[in-house]
């Protein structure tokens, strides 16, 4: 008897660290964060970018909210929205 109980507890246990962990991945993706790089691809009907980051070589999809601006390495204009970029300037964006 108390074996199965055990094994009923052990159960319990793991099931709740499994629920707790699927919990935790779905709200890290809510967090926000810089992205770095170069622009490789812009798509103004879904309003994404696709950046090369500078310190992983990853790209990285971004999506763009209405009326973010968005830096760039250009001196003369350091903040342009979404319709001015150009694929190979860089950026620095803060993501969610």
């Amino acid at each position: 008897m108390k074996k199965i109980q055990r094994i009923a507890l052990g159960l319990a246990l793991l099931a709740a660290l499994a629920g707790g962990g699927v919990g935790a991945s779905a709200k890290s993706s809510s967090k926000t964060r810089a992205l770095s790089g170069v622009v490789q691809s812009i798509d103004l009907r879904a309003r994404t970018i696709q950046v090369r980051e500078h310190e992983t070589g990853r790209v990285v999809t971004a999506r763009v909210p209405e009326g973010t601006l968005l830096r760039t390495s250009i001196t003369n204009q350091p903040l342009v929205q979404i319709e001015r970029l150009l694929p190979g300037m860089t950026v620095s964006v803060v993501v969610q």
